[in-house]
């Protein structure tokens, strides 16, 4: 039976317990043979021209690969140069317009020799600028790239250079001054910082222009070409509106609070209520809507979550499956009927707090997430809870799609997600139980830190926040180290 007394679920407990036996093997299978040699390549010539190195997320799919091209006349003699090319595999849905350029060619990152770098005691803006890797797009004739055309290698760029948190971007051609002051605009880029004291003079050259692109802006959604919604988070709405005004197509969901008592999650007293005063939480996606979609290039695979539609029944059977799975019971306990989970899982449809969601590796389900407003829930009562902070529970339920090579990928695009939705979302928090330590040490990784200890009704928790801000420093999106996200303190061999 259902025990609802312990719906406070353990934040991704279930998804990590060592694998044994069967369980193991089958892990391991899952594993792309060569996915440890997915390193990424010393040079961009090294990338074989068929090698897609993008895919586009939901709805398009479209992939595209970097090759050699002819050097510009601007160009260095001995600076290779590349373009991004379009695969003739088979899109999901066609562009709404051309995003590669064939007149665009772009070098590899270029760092300054040793001699020319700022003093190691030279931290300002100008000197961290310095520091940074350049790269430089080049174009023939007089029609400007567009800006979209522009995300699009810089999407190339921080893909395959996810440690860097700007580059120096040279834009060389026919009003590269214009491309520049776009890049600016949609805050892709900035101006390139001055020296201390150093005055920005008026440029009367329109061929050349000079920014610093970041990494943090570009993965919170700047400059993504596809309308006001970041291009991770496809255009899905409610079902009453249409597809033609999703409701990202509107101003977001204006601010009005209300008082709530929920529940407080007491297994010792089940009737015991807790206040909460709160914003009027926007409209939910309609079940079945994919509301999260990124290609992770370690994996070559894409990573996807679904609004579950408790109606469908392929959602249905693999929640009871894993519900009643001795593993995820562990950490879950909520075993139970079909018919139980039917009505847990429509609860959950009927609460304005929280969504359920599936998880997919390309077409093939493997977790199971609920996000939640914190304010609101039990958590909120342990400490001064934001508007907008966000949490989150997991499982993972089929056990081929275990191991660090994919959480990485996974833990992190939850987190992306919950700061992508609403960008008024300051925080992500979490509760794993004190003594799970395998779900604290992947918080650590993800930059969580660790606030305090709570005792929950049920448990006494970790209380873990990751502030947005230290969330897009960090850009955790890539096949991460197993360290302490930022300063690269060891945990432990075995994860």
């Amino acid at each position: 039976m259902i025990d609802t007394s312990m719906r406070i679920a353990e934040a991704a407990e279930g998804c990590e317990i060592p694998a044994t036996g069967l369980a193991a093997s089958r892990a391991k299978a899952k594993r792309p043979a060569s996915w440890k040699a997915m390193a990424l390549p010393a040079s961009f010539s090294a990338i074989p021209a068929d090698e897609t190195i993008i895919k586009l997320p939901h709805p398009y799919q479209t992939e595209y690969t970097i090759q050699n091209a002819s050097a510009p006349a601007d160009a260095t003699a001995d600076t290779p140069v590349y373009q991004i090319v379009q695969k003739s595999t088979a899109t999901s849905k066609p562009v709404p317009f051309e995003l590669h350029n064939s007149h665009l060619v772009f070098t590899g990152p270029i760092d300054l020799k040793s001699s020319e770098l700022p003093t190691s005691g030279d931290n300002s803006p100008w000197a961290r600028a310095r520091r940074s890797p350049c790269v430089a797009f080049h174009w023939e004739g007089a029609e400007v790239p567009t800006l979209a055309q522009a995300w699009l290698l810089v999407y190339a760029l921080f893909s395959l250079r996810p440690d860097n948190e700007s580059l120096r971007l040279e834009l060389r051609g026919a009003n590269a001054s214009v491309l520049g002051r776009q890049l600016v605009d949609v805050l892709l880029a900035i101006d390139h910082p001055l020296r201390a004291r150093e005055k920005r003079e008026p440029s009367t050259k329109t061929d050349e222009s000079l920014v610093l692109l970041l990494r943090s802006t570009f993965w919170q959604g700047a400059g993504s070409p596809f309308g006001p919604r970041p291009v991770w988070c496809p255009a899905e709405s409610p079902s009453s509106l249409p597809a033609s005004s999703p409701l990202g197509s509107y101003p977001l969901t204006a601010l009005h609070h209300t008082m709530t008592w929920a529940l407080a999650g007491d297994p010792q007293d089940p009737e015991r209520r807790q206040q909460s005063w709160h914003p009027i939480r926007p409209a939910k996606p309609a079940p079945g809507s994919v509301i999260y979609s990124r290609w992770i290039p370690h994996l070559k695979e894409t990573f996807s979550m679904i609004s579950l539609d408790y109606e469908d029944d392929e959602h249905l059977r693999l929640f009871h499956e894993w519900q009643n799975d001795p593993r995820v019971t562990q950490g879950w306990n909520q075993t139970g009927t079909l018919e139980q989970h039917r009505e847990y899982l429509q609860n959950i449809h009927q609460d304005p707090h929280q969504i359920a969601v599936l998880a997919k590796w390309d077409d093939t389900y493997f977790a199971y997430f609920e996000v939640y407003w914190a304010k609101e829930d039990p958590l909120g009562g342990y400490y001064d809870a934001g508007d907008f902070d966000r949490g989150r529970h997991s499982l993972v339920g089929d056990v081929r799609f275990r191991g660090p090579h994919r959480v990485s990928a996974w833990w992190s695009s939850l987190m992306h997600y919950l700061y992508l939705d609403d960008p008024r979302t300051m925080n992500v928090v979490g509760e794993p139980k004190e003594t799970n330590s395998t779900v604290v040490m992947y918080d650590f990784i993800h930059g969580f830190g660790l606030e305090k200890f709570v005792d929950l009704p049920g448990k006494r928790s970790a209380f873990m926040r990751c502030s947005r801000e230290h969330f897009f420093q960090l850009c955790p999106l890539a096949d991460n180290e197993k360290v302490i996200g930022g300063i690269r303190l060891g945990l432990v061999p075995k994860l």
